[in-house]
């Protein structure tokens, strides 16, 4: 027996061709995004060669401080667009403001460019759980969520990895062929692609009352903010080895998710010892001759903390609630970590060494967050 006069066998064929499609074409429109947001708030093109020599360090951490707060915005917001009217409609948002962000990201302007670098992080507010669940929804049909979650996940640690690297050749003509490509698949992604699933709406409010989650927002915003404002500031040092040490832990992220069970100690204390590690790495970045063996040790740890902080975050909720608990954790971070990497950003350009030790000392300070929580793990 079929449908509309087609065997089950053809029909499930053509549903597995849509889901394959589905995840490529999210994949590519994640690649514009993610090289966007990340990459480009570090460079800034004409600006940055008329400015850093005044700016220094605050000047390479405000972009991508800015980029945060656009994404911040936007988390809430998307899960609510999603549930009313689907994934593909805040995908194609995503994608048009990341497009727009491109194409005049050569702009001479300073704060013409930081309202880009807004644009951008909006852009992938929208776009990121929208378009996980839309993968989710195709593949679940199989029952084969898992594989594919992975793999999406593997895709944005390894585009963090290549795109940090690539960004040190880019040019402003490339920039331009991008945002256009991101338009042109925002209008491919409306008018090709079917919502597989009707997403019920959920209050995000039954997120945001829980303290819990509100306190591993908190915890986690340091080592978030500090992680992503290292990131432009090695990239304008022009080190390759230096960023690709510092995102290629990421890229181990779905290989220790599978081994996730292997953790004898509690989470929570795990988190506890992990982000006190990270802060006292922190420290020891001021010294020069130290710093391309911490950068490696500094990315390795701080995907730990990522991993275990949305592991943890998973636990607490129920399954429904799982959008929407990533994305508030997602925007807190963002919100404080955006003002943690610019006060990074001043304590290193006017305190040199001694401002990484305060950095670190912050962050060590954030870890007795996971002394007060109430949660047991």
């Amino acid at each position: 027996m079929g449908v509309n006069n087609k065997p089950i066998e053809e029909l499930d064929a053509l549903v597995i061709k849509r889901a394959y499609y589905v995840l490529g074409i999210s994949i590519v429109g994640l690649s514009l995004i993610m090289f966007n947001w990340l990459s480009l708030s570090a460079i800034m093109f004409n600006i940055m060669a008329i400015k850093k020599v005044v700016l220094n360090a605050v000047y390479y951490v405000i972009p991508m401080a800015t980029a945060m707060m656009g994404f911040a915005t936007m988390q809430l917001p998307a899960t609510l667009l999603f549930s009313r009217f689907g994934n593909r409609v805040s995908m194609f948002l995503g994608l048009i403001l990341n497009g727009l962000s491109l194409i005049f990201s050569t702009t001479g302007s300073y704060h013409t460019a930081l309202l880009l670098r807004f644009l951008a992080g909006m852009g992938l507010g929208l776009y990121l759980m929208p378009s996980l669940l839309l993968i989710l929804g195709w593949w679940s049909i199989r029952g084969l969520t898992r594989w594919v979650q992975v793999t999406y996940l593997s895709s944005i640690t390894t585009l963090i990895l290549l795109s940090s690297v690539i960004t040190m050749d880019i040019t402003q003509n490339t920039a331009l062929y991008l945002g256009i490509a991101s338009i042109v698949l925002a209008i491919l992604i409306l008018f090709t692609m079917k919502d597989a699933v009707i997403i019920k709406s959920v209050s995000v409010m039954a997120v945001m009352n829980n303290p819990d989650i509100l306190m591993l927002s908190i915890a986690f915003s340091i080592p978030w903010g500090v992680y992503l404002g290292l990131l432009p500031l090695v990239i304008n040092a022009g080190s390759y080895l230096g960023i690709t040490e510092l995102t290629a832990p990421l890229a181990l992220t779905p290989l220790l998710y599978r081994f996730r069970h292997s953790i004898k100690t509690e989470r929570r204390k795990a988190l506890l010892y992990l982000t006190v590690a990270l802060g006292a790495l922190t420290m020891l970045m001021g010294i020069a001759k130290a710093q391309t063996i911490i950068l490696v040790i500094v990315g390795f740890t701080f995907t730990l903390i990522l991993l275990l902080t949305l592991y943890v975050v998973n636990d607490l909720v129920s399954p429904i609630l799982i959008a929407q608990s990533t994305s508030y954790l997602l925007t807190v971070s963002s919100i404080i970590g955006s003002i943690a990497g610019i006060v990074m950003g001043y304590a290193i350009q006017y305190f040199g060494m001694f401002g990484w030790v305060m950095i670190g000392a912050l962050i060590i300070l954030s870890s007795l967050i996971y002394r007060i929580l109430k949660i047991t793990l």
